[in-house]
Formats: C-alpha cells, structure tokens, sequence
C-alpha cells in the first residue's frame, strides 16, 4: 500500500476523471521541434491545478547530471506548497526571457513525493534554446516563473493484495528516465513490499542520467528494485550509429518480451537478435512481469510504440499502460472537434479574437503565422504556451465562436473536444470570426 503522503496527494489532484490510459509526448531535451527546447510534457492539466497561473520561483540548486544534463533544484515557498504538490510523472512549465523573448517549455520532475524541495531534469540539445539556456547558464538564486505541476502521466497507487507485492515496470529511453525517476524513488520509499523493474536504454554509460542513484537503488534495494541497461555505445571509445541505435532498441524489446516469457510476433526479425550474457543473468532475477501492475514508458515513439504493441501481444490491459513521449513520429491523421470541417475555410478576411484574463486580444488572421497561437504571439507574448506543436497541452482554450481546424492533437481527449477545446498552437480558423477563451 501506497504511503499515507503518497495517497493522499494522488486523491487530490485526480478529481477530473481522467482515463488511466494515457498517451502524452514529453521533449525530455532529446530532440526540439520549432524551438520546443526542452522536456515538453504532453498532458492536459488537471481540473484542479491552478491552470496558467505562473509562480516567482528561485533556483535554489543546479547539479550537474551528464556533460550534457543537469538537475534544477527549487525551494518552494510555504505558501505555495499546496499548489505545487505533485504526483509522480508530472512536469512543471517553466518562463523567461531569453535574449528579449519570452520562452516557455516544460520539463518532467524527478524528485520523490516526500521531497521537501522540487527538481527537475533537462538534457541540452543543439537547437533547443531554453535547453541550452538552463545547462549552459543557470545558476543557484536565479528566478524563473513556474505554474504549478500538470500531467496525466502518474504513478497509479495499487489496492493492496495480499497475494502478492505491487509491481511496477518503467521503459525508458535517454531523458526519458526523468519522470519514471520521481516514481522509483516515491514508491520503494512509501511501500516496503512494491517492487520496480527499470528496462533503460542509453547511447552510452556516461550519458545516462541518474546513473549512480540508480545504482544506489540497486544496492540499497536488492530484493526490490531491478535494472536493466541497454546501450548503442558501450564504451565512450566506440560511435553510436543508426544501426547501433537500431540493435539497442531491438534489444530492450526482445528483453521485456523474454521477461514476459511471451510472444515476439510484434518484433520484426526478433530471431535475429541476441541478448547479451549480462541481460540474460539480469532477466532470471526479475519478478514475474505477467503479474505486473502497470507500465510506464517514455522515450522515443518509434521504442515505446513497439513496447506498446509487445505488451498488448501478450494480454496486458490497455488501461494497465501509460506512455510518454519525447519524440513524435509524423502521423497523417489528426483528432479534429466534431463540428470542424477542415475543407471549410473562409476567403473572406477571418478575424481572431483571443480572451485571456478577461482581456481581448483582436487581430485580423494572416495565415502566413501558421497558427493561430503564433500571431497572438505578436500581439502579447505571454499567453499560455509551451511545446508549441500540439504536445503539451499548456496553450488549451476554448472556442466560444465560430470553427477551427486543429493540424496536430497529442494531448486533448474527446471529451475536451466534444466541449470544444482546442490548442491554439494547431488551430487555423475556418469561419469568418472566431472568439478563443482561455479563461473558460
């Protein structure tokens, strides 16, 4: 059974409802699309969050991770504390200037539930500006503006069973770690008896993040904790390459599937794969992954569709699996609201109105912008965004009037649809006027 602490934070902020069965895509500063540049979680926020409410928050801590990665660290004030409890999995939206332009992005949190203070994890990319920002200039007393934890990606407590301990399994891909981090550590603290398999795959072992808490982990719970290392260079010496990236992933597949003692039907050339001495030793000692309470997995699309289809090969619920993504993979479809024809577009002069804090903002549509959310830009920079390709969730608001087409949907559900919520950075207008609420 989950911790008293643990419970009762999850209790009061899941009171929206919302599906255990989650997909969301988070930009765990692997990869940035249109300056995304940085973990950029994908998951709507709660009904009970203090949605777009960002906070003054002072960086009380910058821990170096990797050469490339580094843990922010923040003191949270007493009288913020109940805003900013959190569930394992969530992620924070952080704001600032950066050269004159005010940049929003999210990162996932890797502390524990008991933690008196909040971190996060960011790896740094080569085009992400705000990654590139915290790693290479952040320091401890620097202000930043947060809103308040968001994200349907959570540790599930369990009802406890007598027959047998909990048991968890997280799949993770590079900065992927960073959220099942914060459930690792929340769980073998708060349930003496929940056990934790970890498949992770990294490009080598000095860029994997957390490496020595984990092994830490290890050690302090032998019994408890397992994990299982997958590399595409496993030493610093050797270059990792597509083909080398392909066999690792290949291999964390055909690993879950040998500790599901299971079907390999989802894995192409799955017989051509060999498993290493090591993960072969490693796969004995697990617990029975067919009895498995649920799965998390965040990294690339490409690896966690796979694992997904894997799991769903050998009978394990749907609702029993959770994925987050850092990556995504282009798609030709596009969730749309129900009442939008996308082939419905106006030729006469569209105009906008944006609602945001009981103020308008009105502008006459120049599709040259793309979407709507990057004109509004123009004309007050601080509206609610962040990921800006239709990941994150932040930049949710309503259509009070008229009709738009969404391009891209990774994070509303039909039941947000169906209410008429859209994302502003995948909406074009398709009616004349349109009137967009963000304080619906």
């Amino acid at each position: 059974m989950l911790s008293t602490l643990l419970q009762k934070t999850f209790l009061q902020r899941n009171k929206s409802g919302a599906s255990d069965k989650v997909v969301s895509l988070v930009q765990t500063g692997a990869i940035d699309q249109i300056d995304s540049s940085a973990q950029t979680c994908a998951s709507v926020e709660h009904a009970k969050t203090p949605s777009l409410q960002f906070h003054r928050l002072k960086v009380a801590e910058v821990s170096a991770l990797t050469e490339d990665s580094v843990m922010l660290t923040f003191d949270i004030p007493d009288q913020l504390k109940p805003d900013f409890q959190f569930t394992p999995g969530q992620y924070l939206t952080l704001r600032t200037r950066i050269e004159g332009q005010l940049v929003s992005r999210c990162y996932s949190i890797c502390s524990p539930i008991d933690d008196a203070r909040l971190s996060i994890a960011i790896r740094k990319v080569s085009s992400g500006r705000f990654s590139r920002f915290a790693v290479d200039q952040l320091a401890a007393n620097d202000e930043l503006e947060v809103m308040p934890p968001m994200g349907r990606f959570q540790l599930v407590p369990q009802t406890p069973n007598a027959e047998q301990a909990p048991c968890y399994v997280g799949v993770a891909g590079g900065s992927g770690i960073t959220p099942i981090m914060s459930m690792i550590k929340s769980l073998l603290t708060s349930n003496s008896q929940a056990k934790f398999v970890l498949f992770y795959a990294n490009r080598s072992p000095s860029s994997m993040m957390f490496k020595e808490v984990l092994e830490h982990l290890e050690t302090q719970y032998p019994d408890r904790f397992f994990m299982l290392p997958f590399y595409s260079q496993p030493t610093d010496q050797q270059e990792t390459t597509a083909a080398s990236q392909h066999a690792r992933e290949q291999a964390i597949h055909l690993a879950i599937a040998d500790g599901l003692k299971g079907k390999t039907s989802a894995l192409p050339n799955a017989e051509e794969v060999e498993l290493s001495s090591e993960i072969q030793l490693l796969l004995n000692d697990l617990p029975d992954l067919n009895r498995a309470d649920h799965w998390y997995l965040c990294g690339p699309q490409g690896m966690t569709d796979t694992v997904h289809a894997l799991l769903i090969d050998n009978d394990v619920e749907a609702t029993n699996i959770q994925r987050e993504l850092f990556t995504a993979a282009q798609t030709s479809s596009v969730d749309k609201p129900h009442n939008v024809d996308s082939s419905d577009s106006s030729t006469k002069e569209q105009q906008i109105s944006i609602i945001h804090e009981g103020k308008s903002i009105d502008f006459t549509w120049d599709d040259s912008h793309q979407v709507i959310l990057n004109q509004a830009l123009t004309q007050q920079d601080d509206l609610p965004h962040a990921c800006q390709f239709g990941a994150c969730g932040t930049c949710k608001a309503k259509v009070v009037e008229g009709e738009v087409t969404l391009l891209e949907n990774m994070a509303l559900e039909a039941d947000d649809l169906a209410k008429g919520y859209i994302l502003t950075c995948q909406a074009i207008p398709c009616s004349d006027k349109v009137v967009i609420s963000y304080d619906e």
